[in-house]
């Protein structure tokens, strides 16, 4: 969805650009006065139109922010603030407009006049006026470069059964997640790892039907008030709250990952009371490590134990 989003320039790039296009017109005719007329005109139009159009296709390819799925907007919340990319395209507009007004009005007078010096101040003219409309919205522009290298990262969700990995950090939510999927998050021995919303794929062929489940990898949550967790944790939540189905909830019950087992189960309560309407599978990691009289489904991401158990336990829940 956001794979196409337009390449953003800056004020200034934006100017050196339909200049450049400006500059690259050339005029032939056998009378001096109208190749130089023609010349002048061909030119403000190159200027103007690539002004315009640039700014049309940031406004055009940008999505539609109302139109997108709650989850978009949450995210987009997160990472940029809805309010402040609004702003930034509400901006690019107006300067799109201003500039194509100032054209129309102006190119009116170009077309109409045979004197060169005329021609002349009114070419730098509207060179200057379209140049000082566009520098206006410099910090505006900042904001969608910024937004679309962030737009750009973030998953591809479909309409798909969906499942939900949550957790503290370093449970094993990446590795878990490359074991049920083709999917290749990051992963290392340090809390969170993981600050981006990772998706894989599962699949299964029952006779002539291909099941296809979607899985999330969420960053890991902390045992804290929603008030307090930070940007990263707030993407986990966002995901859990509008797309899981199903939400796995990994425990480690060993000392690797830093948390004790009686705070990941506080979370887990927390959890449960936030998602009252989500199925729930509670999954023992690591198990090769450390195993408890839990009842929890018990698996090791290490030597696959119980991997396909799990899997089954998906399936069989959709």
């Amino acid at each position: 969805m956001f794979r196409h989003l337009p390449l953003v320039l800056s004020a200034e790039d934006i100017l050196k650009k339909s200049f450049n296009k400006a500059n690259k017109i050339q005029i032939t005719d056998r009378n001096a006065l109208y190749k130089k007329k023609k010349t002048i005109i061909a030119k403000t139009e190159a200027f103007s139109n690539t002004v315009i159009s640039t700014l049309e296709q940031y406004v055009k390819k940008f999505p539609s922010i109302n139109n997108l799925s709650p989850f978009y907007q949450e995210l987009i919340d997160i990472k940029i603030s809805v309010d402040k990319l609004k702003k930034a395209l509400g901006a690019v507009d107006w300067a799109r407009k201003t500039c194509q007004m100032i054209f129309s009005k102006q190119s009116r007078s170009l077309r109409k006049s045979g004197k060169i010096d005329f021609l002349s101040t009114k070419q730098q003219e509207i060179f200057g006026r379209i140049s000082s409309v566009v520098r206006q919205i410099n910090k505006e522009l900042d904001v969608l470069i910024d937004a679309q290298i962030i737009l750009k990262k973030f998953p591809d969700i479909s309409d798909k059964p969906t499942v939900v990995i949550a957790g503290y950090p370093n449970v094993g939510k990446s590795s878990l997640l490359r074991c049920l999927s083709s999917a290749k998050p990051k992963i290392a021995q340090y809390p969170f790892t993981t600050k981006e919303i990772y998706v894989g794929h599962l699949e299964r062929k029952e006779g002539h039907i291909i099941k296809r489940i979607q899985i999330i990898d969420t960053p890991g949550l902390l045992d804290r008030p929603l008030s307090k967790k930070n940007a990263i944790e707030k993407q986990a939540i966002a995901a859990l709250t509008h797309l899981a189905d199903i939400i796995i909830f990994v425990v480690d019950p060993t000392d690797v990952c830093g948390y004790n087992l009686d705070d990941q189960l506080n979370l887990l309560s927390q959890v449960k009371k936030m998602f009252t309407s989500s199925y729930f599978l509670i999954v023992e990691n690591k198990v090769d490590l450390k195993k408890t009289d839990s009842e929890f489904i018990k698996i090791s991401c290490n030597n696959f134990e119980g991997i396909e158990y799990l899997k089954d336990m998906i399936f069989s829940k959709f």
